[in-house]
């Protein structure tokens, strides 16, 4: 059986889908039909926090590569 990634390892692969794929995290939240009028506080915060910091990574995985992204 096959171990479950983690979910930091989980934003990582779906960083790397968006950018293989070309998708823009705007437009997937908008696809979900995350209406930001009729979101709990608390969990649209932690949703773009989840969104931003991926949103960060996918950016520095295109500038950088997947194995230099993290580095400064």
């Amino acid at each position: 059986m096959t171990e479950k990634p983690s979910h930091s390892r989980l934003r990582i692969m779906l960083a790397q889908f968006l950018i293989e794929n070309k998708i823009d995290l705007e437009d997937l939240y908008a696809a979900l039909g995350a209406d930001t009028e009729d979101c709990d506080e608390g969990a649209l915060s932690h949703i773009a926090g989840v969104l931003d910091g991926m949103n960060v990574a996918s950016t520095r995985i295109r500038q950088h590569g997947l194995d230099q992204w993290t580095k400064p």
